[in-house]
């Protein structure tokens, strides 16, 4: 089974080399999983969801909880981390460094 059967909110792929030109879904984890959670979605779901996406290759995975103002971080194997308010998020590829605050607000955009 892969990721993709498990839709996440977004996904994201390093390497171009696993893209084509065929169209449909990407198969395979993808490098960074993010999960945002509603208020009618439940937290177990998602977790499991995030999970397996990790034993499938998945090398770091958020998941956002915006009624907490918190993000929940997985990285490798390690046991997830909760992060909040001005708390650098790791991230991976070239980007600016994030807080939480920072993706909350992006979130309501």
């Amino acid at each position: 089974m892969y990721c993709t059967s498990l839709l996440p909110s977004t996904r994201y792929f390093r390497y171009s080399d696993r893209l084509d030109d065929k169209d449909g879904p990407l198969e395979g984890a993808p490098d960074w999983l993010i999960e945002i959670s509603s208020p009618d979605q439940s937290t177990l779901d998602l977790q499991n969801k995030i999970l397996h996406c990790l034993s499938n290759g998945t090398e770091l995975a958020w998941l956002i909880d915006i009624t907490r103002q918190q993000i929940w971080v997985w990285l490798g194997d390690d046991l997830p981390v909760v992060r909040s308010a001005e708390d650098i998020l790791p991230t991976l590829g070239d980007l600016p460094e994030l807080t939480v605050n920072a993706v909350m607000t992006m979130t309501r955009r």
